[in-house]
């Protein structure tokens, strides 16, 4: 898994490469832990990730939720099919909101802070 960051206008992008599983956890964690005490937003650019188990469901659940409470967004941006069947079935879609491109999640937050 690889991790690159970029922050602009109070609004991180998590580009993410590879499958978000267990054994990268504490990676993932890290990188998204270094901005929940920042007043930043954060998108999760998920368009290069093929796997997503439930261990990292968990930790995107975990700073959703962190962020929501302080008044901040964690979006989700260009999932592939699969990983938003899983997302579905689990009412992840339901709390979180997913958006077809890093551009939509980005006028989202725009539009909405």
């Amino acid at each position: 898994m690889k991790i690159k960051t970029s922050v602009e206008n109070s609004i991180a992008v998590i580009e993410i490469e590879g499958s978000l599983s267990s054994d990268m956890k504490f990676d993932f964690d890290n990188e998204i832990s270094r901005y929940v005490s920042q007043p930043v937003h954060i998108i999760l650019d998920l368009s290069k990730v093929a796997f997503v188990d439930s261990a990292a469901l968990g930790s995107i659940i975990k700073f959703y939720s962190v962020l929501r409470k302080n008044g901040r967004h964690l979006l989700l941006s260009s999932i592939n099919q699969k990983i938003y069947d899983v997302f579905r079935l689990t009412g992840i879609t339901r709390q979180i909101k997913i958006f077809e491109s890093l551009q939509n999640a980005l006028d989202y937050i725009r539009e909405n802070s």
